[in-house]
């Protein structure tokens, strides 16, 4: 479903700017394509532009070979072939636009966001168009949840919950009836539990044991895996869904080897929770900053 023109014209007032330029080719703007509402079947090989203004009426500019491609949207449409018409095009969907947003990120701060090629960003500037990040409008109105997207992450979270339990003791067990476990066969019990659990996922959960668990890109492989130890420290990161389409829960646990760990490894952890927590609260001091101020 596209977003709601009303919706985003509320807030380009709130946000003071002019309008919300999408743009997209072959795909290469997810964040315009789910706004406008095209679907991932939908295949659009050429440039496509859509112009939300704070006020008035939406523009369209596509091309003649795919000129359909936004008839589900509302507004006018200007259809080019060529790169003279492409230019007057964007001019006349600009057309009395000093200030607009786009997905676009100074200095590519959030790589996420960054979505539209300098070259795009040079035509519009051209035209005397001030172009800012549409980061606050993508988290406003792409970065939110539904409803029924909520009750699945939190049934996905539940699971994983279990499963994380699972995963703790089984290694439990096998280390204290004193045999041998490795990573890899934690992760082969997570994968039977995710498969109870009734959640799929696309690739397999880590395990990552002692120095392996200060890699941010290692999973244990039939070619690459250690064992566990008594006395080590043990990662699980793990994530799941209902379904693919669906808003995966991701967590990562930590865990030891042993009866107590030793100093070094609860300090570093007590500094990891503080830092955790301290996060925590700045976004939602941040969050209520923000509801003041647009109260």
């Amino acid at each position: 479903m596209p977003v709601s023109i009303p919706a985003v014209q509320r807030a380009l007032k709130e946000e003071g700017l002019d309008g919300w330029l999408l743009y997209d080719f072959h795909g290469s703007n997810p964040i315009a394509r789910q706004i406008a509402g095209i679907g991932a079947g939908t295949k659009t090989t050429r440039r496509w532009y859509y112009m939300i203004p704070a006020a008035g009426e939406p523009r369209k500019l596509v091309h003649a070979i795919e000129s359909f491609n936004l008839d589900h949207l509302e507004g006018g449409k200007t259809v080019y072939s060529q790169r003279d018409t492409l230019a007057s095009g964007l001019k006349s969907v600009l057309a009395g636009a000093k200030r607009i947003a786009m997905e676009y990120s100074p200095g590519n701060s959030i790589p996420y966001i960054s979505r539209v090629d300098g070259g795009t960003l040079e035509a519009v500037r051209q035209l005397g168009v001030e172009v800012v990040s549409s980061g606050d409008l993508v988290q406003r109105f792409e970065a939110v949840w539904s409803a029924d997207a909520l009750a699945s992450h939190r049934v996905a979270g539940d699971g994983l919950y279990r499963i994380k339990d699972r995963a703790f003791d089984f290694i439990r067990a096998a280390r204290r009836a004193g045999r041998a476990i490795t990573e890899l066969d934690a992760q082969r019990e997570m994968v039977r539990a995710f498969e109870q659990e009734g959640l799929i996922f696309d690739s397999a959960p880590v395990v990552a044991a002692q120095e392996n668990a200060g890699d941010p890109h290692y999973g244990p492989s039939e070619q690459k895996y250690r064992a566990i130890n008594d006395g080590e420290v043990v990662l699980l990161d793990l994530w799941a869904g209902r379904r693919l389409d669906t808003v995966f829960a991701d967590q990562t646990w930590m865990g030891f080897a042993g009866e107590r760990p030793p100093a070094r490894v609860s300090r570093v952890w007590e500094t990891v929770r503080r830092a955790r927590d301290a996060a925590i609260v700045a976004g939602v001091n941040s969050r209520s900053a923000r509801r003041r101020l647009l109260a």
